[in-house]
Parts: structure tokens; sequence; C-alpha cells
């Protein structure tokens, strides 16, 4: 009992099915939000737009955090250099909940004008030799600057026990932590982002707070991932006088079509679908200077949709005759640095906010990292006894927003409670769109150990085309009065290894289909190579990784697409069989596939769940949990999570046995 060949025995190439249909998707979608964009001609149509763009964001994050009404502020250290100060600063973002940055200020009384300096992805950000190089160079030419570690980053890591040393996940100066935790926010309806943008707020706060400071000259510049929060804060907050968002900008279509990943606090729901772009975060300044700083050969962020977003971003700011607030500067250079981009940030900033015309320092004299530490173990959960860790807050946002998550649903729920559910997850994982007419193709015909084997294809939508591939195995001498779908981690590729279990399914359920949703078995796609400093380890930044974040930003999910694929499955095996009821089987991740599937599906006859993993609230409030990439979806927790779908299929009388 074999699986199949290449490209489907020869009948079609399917090593880019998934990479095509994300692009496909997205087109439309593209081509919405270009039509949309340039019919805006006058300021009032922008600014209702720019509201629409703030109130889509900060739904999609589940809102920002509340302030703290006296968060505490310590100033640990200050070190007197060369015509600056360096001060260790820790403050509390949320309770119990420490920020740890360093504030370097000019000489002299002031008031000076201020920058807010975001980190990107760096072990130890604040302390790393080329953001200390920069901010030597603003607080030289007068600038007083905050640069803080991000959540997972420098002194705020937050997946390593300091007493036992065991670590859960860490590595990419923050990647894998930031998507660990990311994935658990996805699933609570929320996002990393929303955490890290308070921060930055927090942070913008102590600036206004300090007696030394021009509360109107404050601005906020970083670089990657720094410059995706520098893009949010602008957005947000209007006390941003000037942004200079670097190596974090381009144009989401051109970003698509190199097969990049992105980090989980900048896969937003829906961005893709709901036609918000890179440009709407930098307009969101109109008329305020904005200055992207840009890299000629980054390979994160695709020049050509720099200059696009740029453009558009220009076409804004002429409604209000301030085309000269908006700048690009282009270093010929890879992604890089703030600093590496060279002098055009700096002297824009000083052009923009500061007293006088920059003048380049040719003089850096650099801390240790332990000089520049705001606690004495490098920790602030080894500091403070009572530390919190993002996982603490999600868990807090869980219990807010989804009281009820961790509560069994009630035993006497009828047919009404699993219809609700079958809408939901209809809405959810959108499977109310037109299926194909599904065509089966026969591929081979054989016989097996006294089994009819039968290797089978179709389509399962077309335009964009996915096509799914399955082994009928029949038993000849029974009635298939409930034949079954049955659903490995690998598929058909799990064949012929466990040719002896589908014999022994067969022979259960007279009938059996060994199926491959998109994605899986015979119809995976290519492996799509990841970024030479990736390990792929938690199965982060993997292919599956970077199309579960492609899906989620067009407001869907590889599950629910999957789940689509099975249903359409169903339907084949009930007309390849004439059976009155569909059975379903499922192993691992497709044991997920399956438990959904049967919640949606009507005439299922029975349920088999082996290893099925744990329910999503779990992922979100356990620790040390299991990162399935296969299962990044949005907004489920308390809604339509695994006991939920459980219970509806007892009310409608479904047995469901789990091994």
């Amino acid at each position: 009992m074999n699986g199949f060949g290449k490209c489907v025995d020869g009948y079609v190439d399917v090593r880019d099915q998934l990479s095509r249909y994300v692009l496909d998707r997205a087109a439309s979608h593209f081509a919405a939000e270009r039509a949309e964009k340039q019919a805006i001609d006058s300021q009032s149509e922008f600014e209702n737009r720019r509201e629409w763009v703030r109130e889509t964001f900060l739904s999609n994050i589940g809102g920002l955090p509340e302030r703290m009404d006296n968060p505490s502020v310590e100033t640990v250290e200050r070190l007197d250099r060369d015509g600056y100060s360096v001060e260790s600063v820790v403050f509390e973002s949320r309770p119990s909940f420490h920020v740890t940055a360093n504030c370097y200020i000019p000489d002299g009384e002031g008031p000076h004008p201020a920058v807010l300096f975001c980190c990107g992805h760096i072990d130890t950000p604040k302390t790393d030799s080329l953001n200390q190089k920069a901010c030597i160079e603003l607080a030289s030419n007068g600038f007083v600057v905050l640069i803080f570690d991000p959540i997972a980053q420098g002194e705020r890591e937050q997946y390593h026990d300091p007493e036992t040393g065991e670590t859960i996940v860490s590595g990419g100066g923050g990647v894998f932590a930031h998507c660990y935790a990311g994935q658990k926010c996805f699933y609570a309806g929320t996002n990393l982002a929303r955490y890290m943008i308070h921060d930055a707020r927090c942070g913008l706060d102590y600036l206004h707070q300090r007696t030394d400071t021009d509360s109107d000259r404050i601005g906020v510049t970083g670089t990657s991932g720094g410059g995706i929060q520098t893009l949010y804060l602008s957005l947000l907050d209007d006390r941003v006088a000037a942004a200079a968002p670097c190596c974090a900008v381009t144009e989401r279509r051109e970003w698509l079509k190199t097969g990049k990943r992105i980090d989980a606090e900048q896969a937003l729901y829906g961005t893709i679908s709901q036609g918000i772009n890179y440009d709407d975060f930098l307009s969101a300044m109109a008329p305020r200077p904005v200055c992207i700083g840009a890299a000629a050969s980054d390979e994160y962020f695709p020049i050509e949709g720099v200059r696009e977003a740029f453009e558009r971003t220009r076409r804004r700011y002429d409604l209000y005759d301030a085309e000269e607030n908006v700048e690009m500067v282009v270093a010929d250079t890879t992604h890089c640095s703030v600093y590496e981009l060279g002098d055009d940030v700096f002297e824009w900033l000083c052009q923009r906010l500061g007293n006088g015309p920059y003048e380049p320092q040719d003089d850096h004299s650099l801390l240790d990292r332990e000089r520049l530490q705001c606690t004495q173990q490098g920790s602030v959960r080894g500091a403070y006894d009572d530390e919190r860790t993002i996982d603490d807050l999600i868990r807090a946002y869980v219990s807010r927003a989804h009281p009820d998550a961790t509560t069994l649903p009630a035993a006497d729920g009828d047919e009404r409670d699993a219809q609700q559910l079958r809408e939901t997850l209809v809405e959810k994982f959108s499977l109310d769109r037109d299926g194909c007419e599904l065509a089966p193709r026969s591929v081979d015909h054989s016989e097996w150990n006294g089994l009819d084997v039968e290797r089978i294809w179709f389509k399962t939508e077309r335009d964009p085309d996915i096509v799914v591939t399955g082994v009928l195995v029949s038993d000849p001498d029974q009635t298939a009065e409930s034949p079954a779908i049955v659903l490995f981690e690998a598929g058909t590729e799990a064949l012929p290894e466990r040719a002896g279990e589908v014999e022994s399914l067969a022979t259960q359920y007279g009938s059996v289909f060994v199926f491959d949703p998109r994605g899986v078995g015979a119809v995976r796609n290519r492996p799509i190579e990841i970024p030479a400093w990736v390990e792929d380890e938690h199965g982060i930044y993997g292919t599956e990784f970077k199309f579960a974040y492609d899906a989620l930003q067009l407001e869907t999910s590889l599950l629910g697409m999957r789940v689509y694929d099975v249903l359409r499955a169903v339907a084949f095996l009930r007309g390849e069989t004439d059976a009155g009821t569909v059975s379903l089987v499922g192993e691992g991740i497709g044991a997920y596939h399956a438990l959904y599937t049967a919640a949606v599906a009507k005439n299922i006859g029975s349920v088999e769940l082996r290893n099925l993993g744990p329910s999503f609230v779990e992922m979100v409030t356990e620790s040390d949990v299991p990162f399935h990439s296969q299962l990044t979806v949005f907004d489920v927790v308390g809604v339509c999570d695994v006991p939920h779908v459980v219970a509806a299929l007892d009310e409608r009388g479904v047995p469901v046995e789990t091994a």
C-alpha cells in the first residue's frame, strides 16, 4: 500500500501550491487597497481613513493596556561622560512588570529635545555597540535619549528561569520568544504588539515627565523591530513630534513576493484583507515630519516596496501642502542599524527637533554591558521577587476578556448550542465560500491483502486552485455504513509504513480515505528556505510558520483552510460510498482537523482522536507548552475551543473517542 509519487504521480506540480494560493488570494485585496487609496483626494477623506486604521489596528491587537496611576521609576546609577551622562533607569509599565532602560542626557540645563530609541531584535539591545554609538551621536548633539530593552531581550528575558537555568525558548535576539508569546496572544484574540507598544508609550511618558526635556520636541526612531515599534507608536500617540523608522518599511505585496517571514508582533490579524499597509502607519503622522531610513539591499524590507510606501505617503502629505515633511534616506548596504544608515538620519532629527546643525562625533567611548545594566543580576526576574512575565500578562488578559475560558461548557446544552458553534466556526474559519466541482481523478487502482486500494486527487477550490490527495482503502466484503477519513500528521506520506493500521481501520469502518489536506503529505509545499541566522527550533520560522502568518494576515488560518479541505473530503467520501454518515479519525495535528471538521459537518458518524494536544486555553495559560505553527489561529479561546467542540458533538449525539 503506497502513497503518491512526485507531483501527484506526475499529474500536477503542487510544490508551490500554497505559495501561489496565498499570493492569488492577496492580489484582490492589494488591488482594492490601491484603488481605495488612489480615490482619496481631500484631507477629510484621508482623516476618516486614518481614524479607521487606528480603530481597526487597536481592535486587532486587543486594545492597549491601561496606564498605571503611580508607576515606580527608579534611577539606579548615573555615569558622567564627556559632554553627556548616562542614567540607568527602571520603570514599571504594568504592576510588577519592569522595563530596563538607559537615558543619555546632554550637559546643560535644557530643556532639550528628546528621542525615544526603540530596539530591534538583538540579545542585549540597549548595550549593543552600534546602538550605543547612535545614542552618543544624539546626546552629543543635544538630545535626551531613552533606549530600553524590549520584552524578552536584554535584562527582560522571559523564558529562562534565573534559579534553575532552564530555558523554554530563546535565540534570534528575542525573535523566538516573541513568536512563542505571540502565539498565545493570537489564540486569545490579541497581539504581542499591544504590550510592546505600551512599553514604548510608557517610555514616552517618562521623557515627557523629565524636567530637562522639551515635551513639544520628542521624536522616536529605531531599526528593524525597533522601526516597527516606531511605526506603531507614531500611529497611536500624537505626542510624537517626528518619527524616523529605519529598515522597517516596505509594501506588503512586495514583501509577500519575497517569501519572507515576519515576527509575531508584526503579523497583524487581517492587515492584508483589510488593506492596512506600511504607508498607513507612515501617513498617520501627517503633517508631522517623518523620515524613512532604508537600506538599498535590505533582505527583509524590499527597496521597491519602500519606494512605493514613500510615494503613497507623500501623496497624503500633499493634501496638507506638507510634502517637504516626508523624507527618505537610503544607504547602500544590507539590513542595518540606525547608526549604520549614516549621518542622514541624525542630520534629519537635528533639523526637525534639534537646537542646531548636526555635528558628527569622531569619538565614541563605549561602556561594557555590565556598566549599563540596571539590575545587579542582569535580569528583572532575578532582581524582583514579584516580577511578572509576559505569560502572566497574557493570562490576566484572558481572565478579563474571556472570564469563562477555563470553564467547561454546561452538560445540559442542546442542538441550538451546537448550531451556534457551527455558525461561529463557519465565520471564523471562512468556510462559507463556494467550492468547485470535486471531479475526482483516479491515479491507480490496485489490490493489497484483499483490500481495494485507489489513489485519488481532486480540487477543493478553483481560482486559485487547491489540489488535495488521498488513498481510498476498502474492504470488498463489508458495507461501509460510516466510512472514515483518516488524518495522519504526515498524511499519505505515512504509507506504506502504516499500512497495517490502515488495514485495521478499513476492516473496522469498511472503507477509509487516508487524506492529504493542502500542504500535507503528497501535496506538501516545497520547503521555503529560512534565513541563515535562524535555527528552526520549536517549529518557529519553518515553512508552516510562514504560511500560518500569511494566512493570519488574510483573516484566515491554515487550520481553517485544512478543515475546509476535510469538509470537501467528507462530501467526496459520502458520494463515493453512498454512506449516510462519515466518521473521522485524526492523529496529532490531524486530530484538530478531524475535531473541527466534525463540529461543522453534518452527517458525522463518530470521531476518533489520537494524541490530541492541549486545548487552546491550555496553550495560552500554561507554561512550557508546545509551539505548533499549524495551529496558528486567531481568537478561539473562550469562543470555539476544543472543550466547546467536544461538548457540541455530545449535544448532537456524535461519539468522540480519545486515545
